[in-house]
């Protein structure tokens, strides 16, 4: 028996150890990431099922609950009830009455799961462990349940059967979700690393060569005023120097960009009304949005102020250019929303479009230098918007679908 139990932990643990393994030294392979859980969860229940732990009491026990959760909650609801049919399918295989019980079971759990696990990676790890735990168990119970209801002449015999199917479980279940969280937080901290590198490397290139850049550039846009005032320049001449001019302010932009990459402290810190902000943000690209055929909205609490603290100047900065990136990956007749709302000791403003969408490849590069989704786009904007949310002890997180649109949430400090 001990060493059936020992083998079922294996059948668990090493597919998913083997996985995030692979995945650090190939990490393209995060792109197949749905369907790799649902591989590596699909050969634990197959191994678990084939080779389950016998009791001397004539009881058979496995775990094959364990990965067919994590195949929802790591994977998707696709890869997950691909999954349970699979499962069910070789269950009938197997044969005997056991069958309606997993039967019963499974179906009741696969109608809790899409109740209260929809938005599960967006829970905190505290919750994560604790409503799988608390799934886990009441799963565990209904397997008992419909157990006592089929063959009810076993509770007696089966009771500590039963007592040790749930312990195991539980034990599990806690064990795989914080080894999968663990591998998750190190490989986002891994990817942070690689972006602060990054940031460090564009900071020391801008302090080093920024200043000396502007010098001839401030001198090349003086002469640009004077022969655009010259009444000897042509007229079609003058639209050259004004197109030159455009473009030298254009350039100036980016080092600011670059300047602000090399240095993303907050210098000025005041209180800043959030309220007030997003009004007089909204005013301001209203007519931008409209050119573009697009509707802004606005909204958040009534009745309640909702300060933070920072830079006043660079936060507008940061709305400015997310809600202009809504505004230009919006359709014609499209919508932008801008949301404030505030949880616990956080604001939160969430700038939300019915755009293209971004795929998961995308998704991961957003915010790292010198990367674009738009032709003309120097990547600079986001990753600017990103140092100076930091610098306010804030964060920005993106959730997108391709062809359904993108969410961005800027979280902050409260101080009302």
């Amino acid at each position: 028996m001990f060493i059936e139990l020992l083998l079922q932990v294996i059948y668990i643990f090493f597919p998913i150890l083997f996985y995030y393994s692979l995945l650090r030294h190939y990490p393209r392979l995060k792109r197949y990431h749905s369907v790799l859980i649902g591989l590596i969860c699909g050969i634990s229940i197959w191994l678990c099922m084939t080779f389950p732990i016998t009791f001397l009491t004539g009881g058979l026990l496995d775990v094959r609950s364990v990965p067919w959760l994590a195949s929802f909650l790591y994977g998707n609801f696709t890869v997950g009830t691909i999954l349970t049919v699979l499962m069910i399918v070789y269950r009938l295989i197997l044969g005997g009455m056991g069958f309606y019980v997993v039967l019963l079971a499974y179906l009741l759990s696969y109608v809790l799961i899409f109740l209260f696990f929809k938005d599960y990676l967006r829970f905190s790890f505290r919750k994560k462990i604790k409503s799988t735990c608390l799934f886990i168990v009441i799963h565990s119970f209904l397997i008992v349940l419909f157990i006592q209801i089929i063959f009810p002449a076993l509770l007696d015999e089966m009771i500590w059967f039963y007592l040790f199917n749930i312990a195991m479980h539980l034990v599990m279940m806690w064990v795989v979700v914080y080894m999968i969280e663990t591998f998750r937080e190190n490989d986002y901290l891994h990817m942070e690393m690689q972006k602060s590198e990054k940031l460090y490397i564009i900071g020391q290139m801008a302090a080093s060569v920024a200043h000396e850049i502007r010098n001839p550039m401030t001198v090349v846009s003086g002469f640009m005023q004077i022969l655009s005032r010259s009444d000897e320049l042509p007229a079609k001449h003058k639209e050259h120097v004004s197109i030159m001019t455009n473009e030298l302010e254009r350039a100036q932009m980016i080092i600011n960009d670059y300047l602000t990459l090399a240095k993303p402290q907050v210098d000025k810190v005041e209180k800043i009304n959030l309220n007030q902000e997003m009004e007089l943000i909204s005013q301001t690209l209203s007519s931008y949005a409209l050119m573009n055929g697009v509707e802004l909205r606005s909204e958040g609490q009534d009745g309640e102020s909702l300060t933070t603290y920072g830079s006043r100047e660079k936060l507008q900065q940061v709305l400015i250019n997310m809600i202009k990136n809504a505004i230009e990956a919006s359709p014609a007749q499209g919508e932008v929303t801008i949301t404030l709302s505030k949880a616990k000791e956080w604001v939160y403003i969430q700038i939300i479009d019915r755009g293209v969408g971004l795929s998961e490849e995308q998704l991961a590069q957003i915010g790292t230098p010198f990367y674009s989704t738009k032709e003309k786009g120097t990547g600079l904007g986001l990753t600017v918007s990103y140092s100076i949310i930091r610098s306010m002890n804030g964060t920005i997180e993106v959730t997108s679908k391709k062809g359904a649109g993108t969410t961005f949430t800027i979280k902050l400090p409260s101080h009302c």
